[in-house]
C-alpha cells in the first residue's frame, strides 16, 4: 500500500498499547480516501496478526442485513451448517459472543452508515478486558462520534502530491518494478496532480493508463479527459449522496453553482441556501434560520462529502470545498434532474448573446477567464418562466452585462451580479423582481438606487462601488424584511420602521453624537455589526451610539475615520453582556477603559489594532473570565502585566507589529488552557518572552502540544 506510513504507524500504536478495556479505532473520511484499504493494511500487518488471538473482517455497507453479517463473521470460525442457518439471529449472536468470550480478538467493521446497525453489530463483542480492539470504516463522522469509547476517531485525509504520483506509478508500473520512462514523467506527474490526493480516482485512471500503450499521446488524451475517466468514483459518490435527506441532498447540489475548486464562503453559502427556500424555520426550538443552515452545512462536512477550508483564528468556519471528483458528480447530477443550467461561455465575439434553456431552479454564468478584454455580454429572456436564481462566476475582469430583466425574469430570488457590471438603465428595471430575496451587485458610483427600496421580500443586500451618501437613498432603513445588510460605504438616517429582522449590518458609517446613541434601538435583533464613527471633534460629539441596547448582538467591529482628531476621544459607551467577539481599530482609549470590556462574561475573541492604545496595559484578577483570543496589531503598547488569574481560558494570543512592547506575560506559562503564542514583527525581547513560556509549558506544564511562530 502507498501512502498514509505515518497514519499506519499511529493506529498500530493504537491497536496494541493503551487500555485494556475494548476500545473502538474508528477511520472515517470522503468516499474513495482507501479507509477499506487502510483497514486492511492495519488487519494484515504482522504486528497486528502476532498480538490477538482471533481476527475477524464484516463489512456492514448502506443495505445493512444483520443476519448476513452475522454469517459473515461466523463463516470465518465455523462452518455453516443447516443447524446453523436455521438459528435466530439472537442464537447467532450468542454462538459469537461464547466463541470470542475470553480471547483477544480483533474485528473489522467496514463501512457502517447507521447508529442502529452499530448497536446490533456490536451486541456479540465481549469486553474481558483482553485488549481486543474493534476498526471501523466510515464515510460519516457521526458514527464515529456515536460508536467511540476511548480513543479519538482518525480523519482520513487526501494524498499529497507525491504520495499521488507514487500510487500512481505502482499501478501503471507494477511489473517493471514501477519504473517510468523519463517522457513520461512530467505529464504523468500532471495526471496524478488532477485527481486531487484521492486514492480511488488515481487508482481508476491508472488501470486506464495500464490498459493502453504507454505513449505520450495517449497520456495527453487521458490527462485532458480526466473526468470521463471516473465513472468509478461517480458510483460511490452516489451512494453518498442517497444517503442524505431530501433537504440535504439540494444544498449539497447547490455546489455545482459554484466553482469548481474554488473556497466556497461560508455566509454566502449560508444565505443563498435560505433565499433559494432550502432552509426550514426549526419547529422544535428558537433556532434562527441561518443556525438552522449551519447545521445543514455541518451535516454536510460531518458526511464528508464537504470540506473545511479555512477557519479563522476566532475559530468561526469561514469558507469550505469539495473535491474536484465530487464536485463533477454534483454537476451531472444538477444537470440530469433539470436543478442547474451551466452556460460556460466560450465565444470570442464583442458581444456574446446566450439563451437559458428551460431549468427548474439555477442558471449560471461562467465568464470568460482571458485576461483582456472582455466586451459585452448579452442575456436574452429564458425560454421557461420558473427560474428563480442567475448567477455570475467570477472572471479576472468585471464585463458589462446587459440583462432585460423587465421581461421574463420576474420570478427571481437570486441574482448575483458581483461579477459583472451592471447599466444603470438595466439596474432601473430591478423594481420588477418583486420575489428577490437575495441581490448581490457592482452599483456604478454616481447611481442612486431607488429601485432597489421597493423590493419588500428583500432579505440579503450586498453592494459594491458605493462611495457617496447619495448612492443608497434613506429609505433603505425602510426595508422591513432585510436579514443581512452589506455595502461598501453605508451611511445612518433616520430610521423609519424598527428592522427586526435584521442579523448582520457591515461598513456602516456613523456621525458620532447624542443623536447617534438612538439609532441602534431600532435594530434590536442585530447579531454582528461592524462599524466607521466619525465626528466633528468637539465635547458634544464624543459619544458613543448606544451598542449596549443590542441585546443579541453577537460581533462587533468598531473603527474610526483616522484622518480626524479626537481632543475629547470617544469615552460614553457600553457594550451588550452577549458579545462574543469584539475588535476596536485606531480608538483613543485609555487602557482603564478595557477593565469594562474585561468583565463582558461572554467575550471570547477580542482583537485591539491601531496606535490608539499606548502605554502600560495590567490587567487584573478575573479579568477576561471566557476570552479565547486575544490580538494585538499596531498597538503603542509598552508594558502589559497580567496576574495568575487574569485570561483563565485564554488559548491563542497573537502579537504582530507591536514594536514598542517588550515582554509579554510569563504567567502564561502556568496557562493550563494556553495553546499558542504568535509573535510577528515585535522586538528581541517579545520573541525571547514567548521563548521562555514555550520553555515553561513544554518543562513544567508538560503541555508537548504548545507552539510558538516567530516572523520578524
Amino acid at each position: 500500500m502507498v501512502g498514509f506510513n505515518e497514519e499506519t504507524e499511529m493506529l498500530i500504536e493504537q491497536l496494541v498499547r493503551g487500555h485494556r478495556q475494548l476500545d473502538v479505532i474508528s477511520i472515517f473520511g470522503m468516499p474513495g480516501l482507501g479507509k477499506t484499504t487502510l483497514a486492511k493494511k492495519l488487519y494484515d500487518h504482522e504486528t497486528i496478526s502476532n498480538r490477538f488471538d482471533i481476527r475477524l473482517w464484516c463489512c456492514s455497507s448502506q443495505s445493512y442485513n444483520n443476519r448476513v453479517l452475522l454469517f459473515e463473521l461466523l463463516g470465518h470460525i465455523c462452518e455453516l451448517d443447516d443447524i446453523t442457518k436455521e438459528k435466530s439471529d439472537d442464537e447467532l449472536a450468542e454462538k459469537l459472543y461464547r466463541y470470542l468470550k475470553g480471547k483477544r480478538y480483533l474485528i473489522v467493521v467496514d463501512d457502517v452508515w447507521s447508529p442502529n446497525a452499530w448497536d446490533d453489530i456490536k451486541r456479540p463483542f465481549p469486553d474481558d478486558n483482553k485488549g481486543s480492539r474493534i476498526i471501523l470504516t466510515t464515510r460519516l463522522e457521526s458514527i464515529t462520534t456515536y460508536a467511540m469509547i476511548n480513543s479519538s476517531p482518525h480523519h482520513l485525509r487526501l494524498f499529497t502530491e507525491e504520495e499521488s504520483w507514487m500510487l500512481l506509478k505502482e499501478k501503471v508500473f507494477k511489473e517493471d518494478n514501477c519504473y517510468c520512462p523519463q517522457q513520461l514523467e512530467d505529464i504523468g506527474k500532471q495526471i496524478a496532480t488532477k485527481c486531487g490526493g484521492l486514492p480511488l480516482a488515481i487508482v481508476l485512471v491508472a488501470g486506464v493508463l495500464a490498459k493502453n500503450d504507454k505513449e505520450i499521446v495517449h497520456w495527453q488524451q487521458v490527462r485532458e479527459r480526466l473526468k470521463l475517466k471516473m465513472q468509478g468514483c461517480m458510483d460511490i459518490v452516489e451512494s453518498s449522496y442517497q444517503h442524505l435527506p431530501v433537504h440535504l441532498q439540494n444544498c449539497f447540489l447547490y455546489f455545482a453553482s459554484f466553482l469548481e475548486g474554488k473556497k466556497v464562503p461560508v455566509q454566502k453559502l449560508i444565505r443563498l441556501w435560505i433565499a433559494e427556500n432550502f432552509v426550514e424555520a426549526s419547529s422544535t426550538t428558537l433556532k434562527s434560520l441561518e443556525m438552522v443552515a449551519m447545521d445543514y452545512l455541518m451535516d454536510l462536512i460531518r458526511s464528508n462529502l464537504v470540506m473545511v477550508a479555512n477557519i479563522n483564528s476566532s475559530g468561526e468556519l469561514k469558507a469550505v470545498y469539495i473535491h474536484d471528483v465530487i464536485h463533477e458528480f454534483s454537476l451531472r447530477k444538477a444537470k440530469v434532474g433539470n436543478f442547474l443550467l451551466r452556460i460556460n461561455d466560450q465565444l470570442r465575439s464583442r458581444v456574446r448573446a446566450v439563451e437559458t434553456a428551460s431549468c427548474r431552479n439555477t442558471v449560471v454564468y461562467i465568464l470568460p477567464s482571458s485576461k483582456g478584454r472582455s466586451g459585452r455580454i448579452y442575456i436574452l429572456a429564458p425560454s421557461g418562466r420558473n427560474i428563480n436564481t442567475l448567477r455570475f462566476l467570477p472572471s479576472v475582469n468585471s464585463p458589462w452585462v446587459d440583462l432585460d430583466l423587465a421581461k421574463s425574469w420576474k420570478n427571481l430570488r437570486v441574482l448575483d451580479l458581483s461579477s459583472v457590471k451592471l447599466h444603470k438603465t438595466h439596474a432601473d428595471a430591478l423594481r420588477y423582481l418583486i420575489h428577490l430575496k437575495y441581490l448581490e451587485l457592482q452599483l456604478p458610483s454616481d447611481y442612486t438606487s431607488y429601485t432597489i427600496c421597493n423590493l419588500k421580500e428583500l432579505e440579503t443586500f450586498i453592494a459594491t462601488g458605493v462611495y457617496h451618501k447619495s448612492c443608497i437613498p434613506n429609505s433603505i432603513w425602510g426595508m422591513t424584511s432585510l436579514r443581512h445588510l452589506h455595502i461598501s460605504t453605508l451611511y445612518t438616517s433616520q430610521i423609519l420602521e424598527d428592522l427586526d429582522n435584521l442579523k448582520t449590518c457591515s461598513n456602516l458609517v456613523i456621525d458620532a453624537g447624542v443623536y447617534y446613541q438612538s439609532f441602534m434601538k431600532r435594530l434590536p435583533n442585530l447579531e454582528k455589526l461592524s462599524c466607521r464613527l466619525c465626528g466633528s471633534g468637539t465635547r458634544f460629539y464624543k459619544y458613543f451610539p448606544a451598542f449596549g441596547s443590542l441585546g443579541q448582538l453577537k460581533s462587533l467591529k468598531i473603527d474610526v475615520t483616522r484622518l480626524l482628531t479626537y481632543p475629547y476621544g470617544f469615552e460614553d459607551f457600553t457594550y451588550p453582556s452577549s458579545l462574543k467577539k469584539l475588535t476596536l481599530a485606531y480608538l483613543e482609549l485609555p487602557w482603564s477603559k478595557m477593565s469594562y470590556i474585561g468583565s463582558l462574561s461572554n467575550l471570547e475573541f477580542l482583537k485591539l489594532e491601531g496606535n490608539g492604545f499606548k502605554g502600560r496595559w495590567d490587567v487584573k484578577d478575573g479579568e477576561f473570565s471566557n476570552l479565547k483570543v486575544l490580538k494585538l496589531k499596531k498597538l503603542g503598547l509598552s508594558e502589559w502585566t497580567a496576574s495568575d488569574d487574569s485570561y483563565p481560558n485564554l488559548q491563542r494570543v497573537l502579537v504582530h507589529g507591536c514594536w514598542k512592547l517588550e515582554e509579554i506575560p510569563y504567567s502564561f506559562g502556568s496557562s493550563c488552557s494556553m495553546q499558542l503564542i504568535e509573535v510577528r514583527s515585535c522586538c528581541d525581547s517579545a520573541v525571547n518572552a514567548a521563548l521562555k513560556i514555550k520553555e515553561t509549558q513544554i518543562e513544567e506544564m508538560g503541555n508537548s502540544e504548545f507552539k510558538v511562530i516567530i516572523c520578524k
